[in-house]
């Protein structure tokens, strides 16, 4: 499955996804897309922490980007700001703002510290079955708007990566973290950036 997996990464990357997303649409009855987005790096706790000018650029760019591929039925992101903001900025573009948006503590932007003091992998993995993944399975597609760590876990857990493997995945905030997954939850393809000076990751 990895292997499937990575294929569809590497020409994702290479190709677009445009050919990707033609597909899926055919097959939107019985798969589902959970798009995972990283909002601007922070480099304090402050929760009022605002978007600079250069992130709210990106997050435009990237906004419509999105529209013309993507089609939301729920999102989630954190409580802070900086992640509400960059959810708003995604959603107004695609003219989705009245879709329903989850806020939870737990996908608050982990630090460092947290990862070595805390088991967030294990709140992320609960938060995870008992919420987004009834929605997935409902039949909706899942936006997630969250910070770089935050991701790394959810895409550890959804492609059961190694803590060292998943260091090496690189996480912009000016692109998107696709997934096409189906009712029992089975990654079918995924695609996300591959920074070019990075080693092959299609070894792992």
């Amino acid at each position: 499955m990895k292997k499937i997996i990575i294929f569809f990464l590497l020409i994702i990357a290479i190709t677009g996804n445009s050919e990707i997303i033609k597909e899926k649409k055919i097959l939107r009855k019985e798969t589902m897309e959970l798009i995972l987005v990283c909002h601007e790096k922070i480099q304090s706790d402050f929760e009022n922490i605002d978007l600079s000018p250069s992130g709210i650029e990106a997050v435009k760019q990237l906004a419509e980007k999105m529209k013309k591929n993507y089609s939301f039925d729920i999102a989630y992101t954190s409580n802070l700001k900086i992640a509400n903001r960059t959810l708003n900025y995604i959603l107004e573009e695609m003219n989705e703002l009245e879709i329903p948006i989850n806020k939870s503590e737990t996908l608050n932007t982990i630090t460092r510290k947290d990862l070595e003091g805390k088991n967030v992998f294990e709140s992320l993995k609960s938060y995870w079955k008992s919420d987004i993944s009834k929605n997935l399975k409902e039949g909706k597609n899942v936006l997630i708007v969250t910070d770089e760590d935050t991701i790394r876990i959810l895409i550890k857990y959804l492609l059961d990566m190694s803590d060292r493997d998943i260091q090496d995945v690189y996480i912009p905030i000016d692109n998107t973290f696709y997934f096409e997954v189906d009712k029992n939850l089975e990654v079918i393809s995924a695609g996300f950036p591959i920074q070019k000076v990075l080693e092959r990751i299609d070894e792992f």
